[in-house]
């Protein structure tokens, strides 16, 4: 999408004072942006590489431009709703196919699980596999449920605003000793142990603790992943994931559209070198002054760009941070849809998201090999975006995204560039164990290991969520928007409520500022500025 290669002239703003600069145009720097200028600010969003959207862009990474892949992004589904009306994501292109089924593994023995977003469809999948299962996995399905209704419907939508205390959360939770162990301190593994007793359940079901998650299903706080990860609401659908129309980027677009009709100006190619007390400085030498500086940037990354005196306190706790990602990330270009051997009836696996695993304490010692610095990408997620939106490949040809772990950041022996193939062929030969035909289905392959990650995204350790999304770095536990540094605020996936394209982080950062800025130079740029749909000021 060009719209994402689009940039005003450096020349032009640097001789301009602005309210406010954002540093790096990612989803939550452009959420931030839009909010900012639709509030009456004037908004410079300052970003390092030639291309907007961070993670959650568009690419043509193959020979045939006709093949449009978003590289790490890939389903939306944690997209707070409120972003998308108040910005009117939706008249800025956003669009949406819900998948369903939204999960579907194949078993060794020839047999597969089919999962749906209809707990009527489920009790007949898992009866057609594990009847002794039912009314276990309908609990479990309802344990999450429980969950999302409580932290995020009614009065208190706790992803929105100050991240709530433990205390509070208990208190939402209705004290209930089993809900706050889920989502505090239980192993992924144990709960599904305790709700379903097949293997093929337990083996279909375990993965969905660990995204993105440099752990394994029995470590405590992996329960906790999942929770996180079945807390949205897609198209009015609570837990649902869906293939944005035209590719993941697309939400960057309708973004950048949105930041833009509001009044903020995208700069690209502008990297910054410092973050100080009046502004930044570009790595050109060049300075943008403003009022505020939000960063988009992981905290690390941030605290780089700032002198020495950031408080102790902070530094301490952003070395402390745990942000080292364990996917590789594999994205092709088909010729044709594999076949999967397990596939029978009427179910399309192509139109699930496909969870290739064996069992649960297969994927704990494939964790426990990548913390030797040992790759064991031995669990995976493959989404088929064609089978539901055809506009991101040539007539008749499809794409392929492989979501892989564990591949370490750190190698014990040689080097990413000398295997990342071989690493990558690996994850394949798991893949073909279900689909035999998968590598001859395959055009053109990208490979993304986690320093690939970092190089092309400025995303720190190569972690796709700038940070660990186990208890103790969720909640108050994760950065909050305002830092102790005077004038420096966080928009990123690092603050709350977390990774993942989410934009509530980037409506929280400004709320923020907006609280901070004083109302006369709100008032000031207000008149003619503010796009419809009247923006609030506070949440």
């Amino acid at each position: 999408m060009d719209e994402l290669h689009e940039s005003a002239r450096l020349a032009d703003i640097i001789t301009q004072r602005w309210d406010a600069v954002v540093v790096g145009a990612g989803h939550n720097g452009l959420t931030c942006a839009a909010y900012l200028a639709g509030a009456g600010l004037r908004v410079v969003v300052l970003e390092a590489r030639s291309r907007a959207g961070g993670a959650c862009t568009l690419e043509h990474p193959f020979s045939d431009q006709r093949f449009v892949m978003s590289p790490c992004a890939y389903l939306v589904g944690l997209l707070h709703p409120r972003v998308v009306d108040e910005l009117q994501l939706r008249s800025h292109g956003y669009a949406v196919h819900t998948v369903d089924p939204h999960l579907w593994c194949p078993f060794d023995d020839g047999t597969s699980l089919t999962l749906w977003d209809s707990s009527e469809r489920n009790r007949r999948s898992v009866t057609a596999i594990a009847p002794g299962d039912v009314e276990g996995y309908l609990r479990y399905e309802q344990l999450f449920a429980r969950i999302r209704s409580a932290l995020r419907s009614g009065e208190r939508d706790t992803w929105l605003g100050v991240a709530p205390s433990r205390s509070e959360i208990e208190a939402l939770l209705g004290n209930d000793a089993e809900l706050i162990e889920v989502l505090f301190d239980e192993p992924i593994a144990s709960v599904v142990e305790r709700h379903v007793s097949d293997e093929r359940m337990r083996t279909a079901l375990h993965g969905q603790g660990l995204i993105g998650t440099w752990a394994g299903p029995r470590d405590p706080g992996t329960a906790a992943v999942h929770a996180m990860h079945s807390m949205g609401t897609l198209e009015g659908r609570p837990g649902a994931w869906g293939f944005v129309q035209g590719g993941m980027g697309m939400v960057s677009v309708a973004l950048l559209r949105a930041a833009r009709a509001a009044g903020a100006v995208i700069v690209l190619d502008a990297p910054v070198a410092r973050i100080d007390g009046d502004g930044v400085t570009l790595e050109s030498g060049q300075r943008v002054t403003a009022a505020s500086v939000v960063s988009n940037a992981d905290p690390a990354t941030t605290l780089s760009l700032c002198d020495s005196s950031a408080p102790a306190g902070f530094a301490a706790r952003v070395a402390a941070w745990r942000m080292e990602g364990p996917v590789l990330k594999i994205n092709c270009a088909l010729r044709r849809l594999p076949h999967f051997a397990a596939a029978h009836g009427d179910t399309d696996p192509h139109r699930a998201m496909v969870t290739i695993a064996t069992s649960i304490d297969a994927t704990q010692d494939a964790y426990a090999t990548s913390r030797r610095g040992q790759p064991a990408v031995r669990w995976a997620e493959l989404y088929f975006h064609t089978a539901y939106d055809a506009s991101v490949a040539p007539q008749g040809s499809h794409t392929m995204s492989v979501f892989a772990q564990y591949a370490p950041y750190t190698l014990a022996n040689g080097s990413w560039e000398q295997r990342r193939d071989a690493v990558a062929d690996a994850a394949l030969r798991e893949i073909a164990r279900f689909a035999p035909d998968v590598v001859d289905c395959i055009v053109e392959r990208q490979v993304l290991a986690p320093p690939d990650i970092e190089r092309n995204v400025g995303l720190r350790g190569g972690h796709i969520f700038q940070g660990e999304c186990l208890p103790e770095q969720m909640w108050q536990q994760r950065f909050a928007p305002r830092t102790p540094i005077d004038g420096l605020y966080l928009c990123g996936a690092c603050t709350h409520p977390g990774g993942s394209v989410i934009a509530a982080n980037g409506r929280n950062a400004a709320m923020a500022v907006l609280e901070d800025t004083d109302v006369q130079l709100r008032g000031r740029h207000e008149e003619g500025r503010r796009s419809p749909g009247a923006l609030p000021v506070r949440s």
